[in-house]
């Protein structure tokens, strides 16, 4: 599939697919830019935990930083 495709069928995603992509599309950009070994192994598992058990949608973060940041 090509960049141009993968655009093109973004808007049909939820919002959580969205991040989904988000989060790993920056996971990817890491291992392009200088990231040292463990670092890199951090991410990996970070991915693996996030695809099976699931995460937090950038929206619940930003509500989290909210209530930790206004108390």
């Amino acid at each position: 599939m090509s960049a141009i495709e993968i655009l093109e069928e973004l808007p049909k995603l939820s919002p959580e697919e969205i991040d989904q992509i988000f989060f790993r599309a920056a996971v990817l950009r890491q291992h392009v830019i200088n990231a040292s070994p463990e670092l890199l192994a951090a991410i990996d598992e970070a991915d693996a935990s996030f695809e099976k058990e699931g995460g937090a949608t950038i929206k619940e973060i930003e509500t989290m930083v909210k209530s930790w940041t206004t108390k």
